[in-house]
């Protein structure tokens, strides 16, 4: 799955997302993810972030993607409402910059609920409706911080960390302007078909699944 900036910054690097690697880092700290570790990057592109969790904290990775023509080695085909893994195999699963793309998220957060060892850690970043009620929009589906932690907790999972990185969607919407990117980004929030009174925010947040 490609992500929802890709056709709004032609130049965007594969794998370049509001935070980059440091919002990554930052989350698998929070969940003391390390060499033990066993997790599941679903939409997972060209396996960047399995290989830079690798390479930086020795976490075994697995990638999932429902492109086809994703041919890495870190990434096999599926989806992310039928995870192709038994129940609890991973101590982790990272779904970034995605989840608002899904049309079945209560199916998706079932599936990562299920195949999440007791204990283990889900972790999202993606846009959200940091003012206003959960819409539809250009961008994809909006939730607000209280929906989304409610699709959480009807999944089985507790919400424990949420932070506003609203900061990093703007830093990168700022150099694709500076580099004559951008337009179609400005394009889309401030067109008639974006919903009245919601301002786009970007979040992380973590949940854990109970312990049996």
């Amino acid at each position: 799955m490609s992500g929802w900036w890709s056709p709004l910054f032609r130049d965007c690097g594969e794998g370049e997302k509001p935070g980059g690697l440091a919002l990554t880092r930052r989350a698998a700290e929070y969940c003391s993810f390390g060499p033990d570790s066993r997790l599941l990057d679903v939409a997972a592109g060209a396996g960047e972030t399995a290989r830079y969790l690798r390479r930086t904290l020795g976490c075994q990775v697995s990638g999932l993607d429902s492109d086809p023509s994703r041919t890495c080695p870190e990434v096999r085909p599926g989806q992310a409402q039928a995870l192709p893994f038994p129940g609890g195999t991973f101590d982790g699963v990272l779904i970034e910059c995605a989840l608002s793309q899904m049309e079945q998220p209560e199916a998706v957060l079932s599936e990562c609920a299920r195949v999440l060892r007791p204990g283990g850690w889900l972790v999202l970043s993606d846009l959200y409706a940091r003012r206003g009620r959960p819409a539809q929009t250009p961008l994809g589906r909006l939730d607000s911080r209280e929906s989304l932690e409610n699709r959480l907790l009807q999944s089985g999972l507790a919400p424990a960390l949420f932070e506003d990185h609203t900061a990093a969607l703007t830093a990168l919407w700022a150099g694709a302007l500076m580099s004559g990117e951008g337009c179609a980004l400005s394009q889309a929030l401030r067109g008639p078909d974006w919903p009245e009174g919601v301002k786009t925010g970007y979040y992380l947040c973590t949940a854990q699944k109970g312990e049996a």
